[in-house]
């Protein structure tokens, strides 16, 4: 008789560790905490989140919602990876975000808890959060409730905070992202005692809806922006929540963006789709899924009477000039980045951000296809492919209030440069104003980069360019040979 053999599955502590670096910046592990405030929260009653935000230490307090005890410390708080709101309509899925993002803002944290009725409140603190060489057990103890006895509420304190965050860029983030719940008095919010308030959108016409998808109603409303109450952070499309938490903005459902018709850059509107999953860091819907495309079929037929009227808001096509100035431009810019051995910020091609999902009906209907195409600041990833030779530098009208945008077409990574930009107008399109052009899209895209080191990147292509152009001239007036001698950078 074979011998049975039973293995089991078993996890590393130092495994915790690497969650922690699962944040692009500090403001995305606050939002992680201010989520689960938000998944706290009691139906009908106010949260109130007070955020302390300083250079040695962070503090987030949440009162007025379920708080937890003893048991709910144990059982929710402190268990990797499985979460009792998995299953629910709760923003928290998988069980390890707050405690990764405690871990990416600080060394050590005390958390202070109680529940609505309780008397007291348990408090535990871990001097040396980062250790992750075995997994923690906490003694709690007894301490006065810092709220009335109703009232459950949760204090977080992360010392030994080194990492960069601004009061005042942080209440502005949060102001866009909670924006519903603030505007319907769901949530209140400070940062270091200043109310957090909720962006105003500004329009000439708005139609609500309630559209049934996904095995649910969604609802929300789009509209047309007021051309003059655009500020400089305005991003058309749709704004995507999941309970009232914004996941995705500049969405158009499979109609053509901002970027490729000029028209759609006045699309605006709102809308929350809670029964869609997330990704894993709350950056994205889960867009491979049923639900993402139920949804998107849906809200590409509701919204496809008032594309077609911005559609024809398209304008005439940029001068033949500008056209072919960008192309020199393309050739310059290329040069520039090789001799200064930057090429690998303009490649020649990116894996495209399309998404096509085709999904089969029944009773011998045709396939529904349904494409999502989105722009995408970004370069390709590691493993993706690369194409020899660079990208493309296009001029195209846009709405004015962008002087330039960097996205993904046919998998080239491509600077669109905005032909009805003022700047653009004023100087004709000329080369110098779109090589500066150009490069400044260039370099945005790169991460870990200051103002400084920015601004000189940006001014180096211009002082290239100069010095490129006079030897080239220098070169045709002599007849000297085609091939330039190398600049030393």
């Amino acid at each position: 008789m074979p011998q049975r053999v039973t293995v089991r599955e078993r996890i590393d502590p130092a495994t915790t560790a690497s969650l922690f670096a699962n944040y692009r910046s500090s403001a995305d592990a606050v939002m992680e905490l201010v989520d689960n405030s938000i998944d706290s929260r009691i139906k009908g009653r106010q949260l109130e989140v007070f955020l302390q935000a300083h250079p040695s230490y962070f503090v987030i307090e949440t009162r007025g919602g379920e708080g937890m005890g003893p048991a709910e410390l144990e059982r929710n708080y402190l268990r990797w990876g499985g979460s009792p709101k998995r299953g629910r309509k709760l923003l928290g899925q998988y069980g390890q975000g707050g405690k990764a993002a405690i871990g990416h803002l600080g060394t050590s944290f005390t958390v202070e808890a109680s529940r609505p009725g309780d008397g007291n409140a348990w408090r535990f603190a871990d001097p040396d959060y980062r250790d992750r060489s075995k997994l923690k057990t906490y003694e709690l103890k007894t301490v006065a409730k810092r709220v009335a006895a109703d009232q459950g509420y949760v204090r977080i304190r992360i010392d030994g905070f080194d990492k960069r965050l601004d009061p005042r860029r942080l209440g502005a983030r949060l102001g866009e992202t909670y924006r519903p719940l603030i505007l319907r008095a769901e949530l209140k919010m400070s940062v270091n005692g200043v109310r957090v308030e909720s962006p105003s959108i500004n329009f000439q016409e708005e139609h609500r809806f309630a559209v049934h998808a996904a095995g649910t109603t969604l609802r929300g409303w789009y509209g047309i922006a007021e051309p003059e109450g655009r500020g400089v952070d305005y991003v058309p499309g749709l704004r995507c929540y999941k309970l009232g938490r914004l996941i995705a903005g500049g969405e158009f459902f499979g109609h053509p963006n901002a970027v490729q018709v000029s028209g759609m850059a006045r699309l605006v509107g709102e809308i929350d789709l809670a029964p869609v999953p997330l990704t894993m860091n709350k950056n994205d819907f889960a867009r491979d899924g049923v639900e993402w495309v139920s949804v998107e079929k849906r809200m590409h037929a509701l919204l496809a009477p008032i594309a077609k009227r911005l559609a024809e808001d398209e304008l005439t096509p940029p001068p033949a000039s500008a056209v072919k100035t960008a192309e020199q431009v393309r050739r310059l810019l290329s040069q520039i980045l090789k001799l200064a051995e930057r090429e690998e910020v303009f490649p020649g091609a990116a894996a495209a951000r399309t998404q096509v999902a085709e999904r089969p009906r029944g009773n011998g209907h045709d396939a529904v296809k349904s494409a999502s195409i989105r722009a995408a600041s970004r370069l390709p990833g590691e493993g993706e492919t690369r194409r020899r030779g660079f990208g493309q530098v296009i001029v195209r009208p846009l709405d004015p209030s962008i002087r330039s945008q960097t996205v993904i077409e046919h998998e080239v990574t491509t600077v669109v440069i905005n032909s009805r930009h003022p700047l653009f107008l004023k100087r004709g399109g000329d080369i110098w104003y779109q090589l500066e052009t150009a490069a400044r899209e260039v370099f945005k895209s790169m991460e870990g980069a200051s103002a400084s080191d920015y601004e000189r990147r940006v001014n180096e292509v211009i002082l290239l360019a100069f010095q490129l152009r006079a030897r080239r001239r220098e070169a045709r007036s002599l007849k000297a040979a085609a091939q330039l001698p190398l600049i030393n950078c």
